[in-house]
């Protein structure tokens, strides 16, 4: 018994020496260490490589039913895909590379634009005042729409209802002057104007990426369960870290806590930090629609020249959505060498009362533009004190 009694004081004896070393109790020293377990474990969970079909080519979904072998993502890019992918530029824009709500929102709107359904319009009241981009109501949702279209489509059908009302109220809307300017400049208005995107509700666009977001995660199982819960506790790890960081050692140099709490602190931020850094977003599907879209983006920033100008001008959709603006607006003037075309034709939806559009640039920067005036003015934001939907015609009768 005694021999036994030994053994054990011996084993603890490197443990109490830890403790002592630190100078804390067993009780603070516990806690740490539990808190660093923890925040490893929450890292270990979202560090998980994302995989690829092993025996499938790079952007291939297999057939219904069947399984296949996986493997780590492989490095590199893609193929080239000619076509678009089989999803909206809006999807391709999150599960590429989860791109800003605000570039979501747009490529979404240029979408329903090269679909026929409304037309931009940028538009300016006076000579050198700020350009507002206008949206023009084409038609209402048919077949083809998913969700949030259809409910955007429904809520613009009414001129003014997309508008926050402080916006609306304080920038009133002369249609009369708007219709004017485009009959002058030989574009006779063919829908009706029912929105500026700089007041456009900043709750329009958040529920339109809530929907896209939704559809890609729980619809199409192409971004990780739990991706979001993982990524939340390392901000939480980072930013809790980091104000204990910097507690800790004001309290340790004013001599009322020990050095271990800063290593503590310190420890948990670079947990947190490789956490959200690490974290893997995407399933085994998820990853093959990111190869297609990013095959698709190959596509367009490399553009054979036999290809049709016309329709790779209806692709700037995509050109936001993954990213390509620039690249897309080379190609097209690389085949605007060899195919003459009008490039206010090539892209019908977007109309320019400034000037004519007469080069892909200008075209370029009309994407630019639109990416500029989203929710551009403070007056937009309702999401801390959201208010009814009204028309331009109930404010006037206020």
């Amino acid at each position: 018994m005694l021999n036994k009694a030994s053994d054990q004081h011996r084993r603890r004896r490197p443990m109490r020496e830890i403790i002592s070393y630190f100078a804390v109790t067993s009780a603070e020293f516990w806690v740490g260490i539990t808190l660093i377990v923890l925040a490893l474990a929450v890292l270990l969970l979202a560090v998980r490589p994302e995989s690829e079909y092993a025996d499938l080519p790079r952007g291939e979904f297999p057939s219904p039913g069947e399984s296949h072998p996986t493997r780590h993502v492989s490095g590199g890019d893609p193929p080239v895909r000619v076509l678009p992918p089989n999803m909206r530029p809006q999807d391709g824009a999150l599960i590429m590379r989860e791109a800003p709500r605000d570039e979501i929102a747009i490529s979404a709107l240029l979408d329903l634009a090269s679909r026929g359904f409304i037309e931009l319009v940028e538009y300016r009241y006076l000579p050198k005042a700020t350009p507002s981009i206008i949206i023009v109501f084409l038609r209402g949702p048919d077949e083809t729409c998913n969700t949030e279209e259809r409910t955007f489509l429904d809520l613009i059908s009414v001129p003014g209802r997309a508008e926050n009302p402080p916006y609306a109220k304080s920038h009133p809307f002369d249609e009369r002057r708007f219709r004017a300017t485009l009959e002058d400049l030989g574009f006779p208005p063919v829908g009706v104007p029912v929105a500026r995107l700089s007041g456009t509700r900043r709750s329009v666009g958040e529920k339109l990426v809530g929907t896209v977001t939704k559809r890609v995660s729980s619809d199409y199982h192409w971004l990780r369960s739990g991706r979001e819960s993982l990524a939340s506790a390392g901000i939480l790890e980072l930013l809790g870290g980091f104000a204990a960081t910097i507690l800790t050692i004001i309290l340790m140099l004013a001599g009322s806590l020990r050095p271990f709490w800063v290593i503590v602190s310190v420890l948990l931020m670079v947990i947190g930090a490789a956490t959200i850094l690490g974290a893997s977003v995407r399933t085994t599907d998820g990853s093959v629609a990111r190869d297609q879209a990013r095959g698709f983006r190959r596509y367009l920033i490399e553009t054979p020249l036999d290809a049709s100008i016309g329709e790779i001008a209806g692709y700037g959709a995509w050109a936001v959505a993954l990213d390509c603006i620039d690249g897309w607006v080379q190609s097209l003037e690389r085949l605007s060498v060899v195919q003459q075309v009008d490039v206010a034709e090539s892209v019908p939806s977007l109309i320019r009362t400034s000037e004519p559009l007469t080069s892909w640039n200008q075209v370029g920067e009309f994407l630019s533009l639109l990416l500029n005036r989203l929710h551009a003015d403070p007056e937009s934001d309702d999401t801390k004190s959201p208010s009814v939907y009204v028309s331009w015609q109930d404010i006037r009768v206020e």
